[in-house]
């Protein structure tokens, strides 16, 4: 049978993800308006839009119970990431999040070797491009990346939040954001000012260092003293395992949101850390969301 996905958002993205999509054997892509409702005989979404439309768009979808795929940030408030969670959960309908490094194989294999160095002492993370966004913020736009892999290292929402601009207020185009996951921290730097895209993750562990480049020949490397070495990892593309997961979910009838769950803790710490650069640097405690 051919899934009939619907997409929403035909930026380089939303074209990027249809190329994904239509290279999987019995799936076709359908574009969908912003203007059309959520009652067409699809077999999933796809929602690639701006981000402060995200929630408005898929949770018309979700309550109808079609399986929806959500482009990071899920949402860009706590109410409308609540909402996904609860309609999602009244419905019993599958939502994935586009955390796009949780399906990076590098990534993974960090994930796999981790547990042998012993306690995290700290994390350091960098996001950055030289691409301003008219329609989000830094901080929504790479805070995302960190905060998906700081959950799943950690498996635990970071407790508060401090973010001090770099550069003049309130063009932040700069920012440095330090999560507290109890005693650890994760200093995440962000930026729109770099002529490289990078996006990267150190974690310093007792027994060692692990660092995660996205753009390195051999993205993960393991630091034990004066040894040095190379986790191995697939070489699956991160967006097609992503969305290859999406579309198994729907053929298989899950109806797993455990990722809204998800999705609306990294809201919650985000709208945290928002705040804390509207107050200059405050430290704010994290809501659960």
């Amino acid at each position: 049978m051919t899934l009939r996905i619907g997409l929403i958002g035909r930026g380089p993205w939303g074209r990027n993800i249809q190329r994904t999509l239509v290279s999987f054997p019995g799936v076709s892509v359908e574009p969908i308006g912003r203007g059309e409702t959520a009652s067409r005989d699809l077999d999933g979404v796809v929602i690639a839009s701006v981000s402060a439309t995200h929630a408005e768009l898929a949770l018309p979808y979700i309550e109808a119970g079609i399986p929806t795929f959500i482009e990071k940030p899920m949402a860009t408030g706590v109410a409308d990431a609540r909402r996904i969670c609860a309609a999602a959960e009244r419905a019993a309908a599958t939502v994935f999040v586009g955390h796009i490094h949780l399906h990076n194989p590098a990534f993974l294999a960090l994930l796999d070797v981790q547990p042998r160095l012993g306690a995290i002492r700290s994390v350091a993370c960098h996001g950055m491009n030289d691409r301003p966004r008219a329609d989000t913020s830094v901080l929504w736009d790479w805070l995302p990346h960190d905060l998906s892999m700081a959950l799943a290292l950690f498996r635990r929402p970071p407790d508060r939040v401090s973010v001090t601009a770099l550069g003049d207020a309130p063009a932040t185009q700069a920012a440095v954001a330090t999560f507290a996951f109890g005693n650890v921290p994760m200093v995440s730097t962000v930026s729109w000012r770099s002529p490289v895209r990078r996006q990267t993750m150190t974690v310093e562990a007792e027994n060692g260092t692990l660092v995660f480049d996205d753009k390195a020949e051999r993205k993960v490397t393991l630091r034990q003293g004066d040894t040095v070495s190379y986790p191995t990892y697939a070489d699956e593309l991160p967006l097609t395992r992503e969305l290859r997961l999406f579309i198994e979910a729907i053929r298989s009838g899950s109806g797993d949101h455990a990722q809204a769950l998800q999705g609306a803790i990294i809201v919650a710490a985000i709208v945290a850390a928002e705040d804390s650069l509207a107050q200059g640097g405050a430290t704010v405690e994290i809501a659960g969301a």
